[in-house]
């Protein structure tokens, strides 16, 4: 709409040029001295103020000609900005919201009150420059210049300000006005705080590897034509993540322990429900007796954290507080112990992340197993309201999962039984099938002395023995009890020796195909080359699908934890957490 407009020389051609575009049904002007002139006058800026808001609009992005007229449309409109269209909103918000930088500026230079003018919903500028200005943060800081009232910082409207800073990620931001107005840290209502916020930022704070040098946390920006250009990198966002942390902490200390715990004890709990075990950390820290907060259902820290599956905030909670023994022997409501919250199945998110049903089982009872040696013996057979022990509400919740798991083996090992097969038998072929022929007169192979044949025979041999052990291996999978006990280290183990021998049967026959072809071609290198490069490049590709599915780390922790089973059971229960 704007290109059409580009080219007039002056603003009341501008005007009548988009009045004739945009509005050709408008209210024509009365006769001078009529009473409805009051009335038209407004239609007509109102309508002038929604031609304003579509030149907005479109402007974003254009070039300077365009934006030109904009500034002609502007400087006409005066003290008319201010007025709200049907929303209740100005200009101003919607340059905010469609972060227009260069749009916002001119109507603060002609209308320094736009930025404490709000909306019928009391959200001034510099809200939605905060809600959507996440990737421009020029533009908010922007606003947070030229907003000098302390209406949008304070009360109602300053906490909805907080809250779209944490939501944008605007963590320096939300320090800074935390800084100047520290009575919005002390805000909760509605399940709802900043803290609580926080809790569900686990990326935010929880991915920092080091601490950043002083380049990071001093020199924010740097200027490329006199505009600062801002550096936020992740590590810089996690940083300021815990320093708004911090802060919210700082502002709380100066409350009574039970207001303080009124308002952390909800965020804590969120956090280890969540794992972020930064904040877990940075709220016990600061207030030690807010482990004791509970929840609705008598849940304290280590219930969330142990029945959500939360290890890293469970294992920091163990370390640092002092409580952690009358923590480990509380109850909740419904007499559940923390065996009986560790025995329960895992959130959805959590199994989803490890490859494979058996690895999950394995899993799961490999974290009941590290939480029943930090629970005194006492609680073993202890009964919750249901009546059920720990082992039976155990069973009951992995039944499904246990199946699951069978079902997996049983087909993993079908396909992977046929495949050892097929290598055997092609091994057992080769090997009574000489390549290159025998002399007539001894029998003896034609090529006995080379080297090629010494590395067909011991490729070939090789491959034969590894796929008959992979065939054991599938075949004792079949022939398992699938116990809850045997998913622990006795399947997983097997199920990775058997991938084991039959990767390493394949590559052998690889191998011993390569020296066959060498032999058959006259001994020509390009051939076992050939080979060599095919093999090469599907061997990375096959480790590249491991790496990429997460089941090389998880058949790995599988293949460590069985191989250390034995020595694990004669370590003292109660020594560490061991998580």
């Amino acid at each position: 709409m704007l290109q059409k407009v580009a080219d007039k020389v002056s603003a009341r051609d501008v005007w009548f040029e988009l009045e004739k575009i945009c509005c050709p049904m408008s209210i024509h002007r009365s006769q001078e001295g009529s009473t409805m002139q009051p009335i038209i006058e407004e239609e007509e800026t109102r309508a002038k103020i929604t031609l304003l808001h579509k030149a907005l609009h479109d402007s974003v992005g254009l070039k300077d000609d365009v934006e030109k007229s904009l500034q002609f449309m502007v400087e006409i409109a005066g003290d008319a900005l201010a007025i709200k269209e049907c929303v209740g909103e100005t200009p101003l918000h919607y340059a905010a919201r469609f972060c227009n930088l260069y749009a916002s500026k001119i109507l603060v230079n002609t209308n320094s009150n736009l930025p404490h003018v709000a909306s019928v919903n009391g959200l001034y500028p510099i809200h939605v420059a905060a809600e959507y200005g996440y990737e421009f943060v020029d533009l908010v800081r922007y606003f947070f210049k030229v907003t000098t009232d302390p209406a949008p910082y304070t009360g109602r409207a300053g906490v909805r300000l907080l809250y779209r800073l944490i939501r944008s990620d605007l963590y320096d931001l939300a320090t800074e006005l935390i800084e100047k107005f520290p009575d919005l840290a002390k805000y909760s209502s509605n399940e709802l705080s900043p803290l609580r916020l926080l809790a569900t930022k686990v990326n935010a704070l929880c991915d920092t590897v080091q601490a950043l040098g002083s380049k990071y946390s001093i020199n924010v920006y740097f200027c490329i034509a006199s505009e600062p250009v801002y550096i936020r990198d992740k590590e810089w966002k996690q940083q300021k993540a815990v320093e708004l942390a911090e802060c919210l902490c700082k502002k709380l200390k100066s409350l009574r322990e039970e207001e303080i715990n009124s308002i952390v004890g909800d965020p804590l709990l969120q956090a280890a429900s969540c794992d972020n075990y930064k904040l877990v950390e940075i709220i016990v820290k600061n207030f030690p007796s807010s482990v004791y907060c509970c929840n609705e259902n008598g849940k304290n820290i280590f219930h969330i954290s142990v029945e959500n599956h939360c290890k890293d905030a469970f294992k920091l909670v163990y370390e640092i507080s002092d409580h952690r023994h009358r923590l480990l022997a509380s109850i909740d409501f419904s007499n559940n112990t923390m065996l009986h919250l560790a025995g329960k199945l895992s959130p959805e998110n959590k199994l989803n992340r490890t490859f494979g049903v058996p690895i999950q089982m394995q899993q799961e009872l490999q974290w009941f197993e590290e939480v029943k040696k930090c629970v005194p013996p006492c609680y073993y057979e202890r009964l919750n309201k249901e009546g059920k022990k720990v082992d039976q509400l155990f069973t009951e919740e992995h039944a499904n999962l246990k199946k699951e798991g069978e079902k997996w083996l049983k087909d993993t090992a079908s396909a992977c039984t046929i495949v050892s097969a097929l290598v055997a038998a092609i091994a057992f072929a080769a090997a009574i099938t000489v390549p290159g022929g025998h002399h007539s007169d001894s029998g003896l192979p034609i090529f006995l002395e080379t080297r090629a044949l010494t590395c067909f025979y011991v490729s070939n041999a090789f491959s034969l023995f590894t796929s008959c052990s992979s065939l054991i291996w599938f075949f004792s999978i079949w022939v398992s009890r699938y116990a809850e006990e045997d998913f622990h280290s006795k399947l997983p183990a097997r199920l990775m020796w058997g991938f084991a021998s039959m990767l390493a049967s394949i590559l052998s026959m690889i191998i011993s195909f390569s020296s066959t072809l060498y032999i058959v071609s006259g001994q020509k290198i390009w051939a076992p080359s050939l080979v060599g490069v095919f093999l090469v490049s599907h061997v990375g590709f096959y480790i590249c699908n491991l790496i990429s599915y997460h089941f090389g780390s998880h058949t790995c922790k599988a293949l460590r934890w069985c191989l250390n089973f034995s020595t694990q059971r004669k370590k003292e229960p109660h020594s560490s957490a061991r998580l």
